[in-house]
């Protein structure tokens, strides 16, 4: 086997794993700024959720979270913990 071959992703799984992450963001943009804050987000991502809430317009909110879906692909190497942290999160407002 080739190393490249581990490597490599087909598009449907970047596709699976780009939409898996936007949902994450999306999860996030429903977190409190406090709570943003305290996850410990690379900045740029941390200012684009916070961002969300001054949109207007649904397809404002539509864009923007597709560029907070990049930020995420681009800086969020293994999303595990971020995933977990939601989930708790989530769980102690039900």
């Amino acid at each position: 086997m080739y190393e490249e071959d581990d490597l490599y992703k087909s598009r449907s799984q970047k596709k699976r794993e780009s939409t898996a992450l936007q949902g994450l963001g999306e999860d996030l943009a429903r977190l409190s700024p406090a709570v943003l804050r305290a996850l410990g987000l690379p900045e740029e991502l941390l200012k684009a959720l916070l961002e969300l809430p001054k949109m207007k317009t649904h397809e404002a909110k539509r864009r923007h979270m597709q560029f907070i879906g990049r930020l995420m692909r681009e800086e969020i190497d293994d999303p595990t913990e971020l995933i977990a942290a939601v989930a708790e999160e989530t769980r102690g407002r039900r």
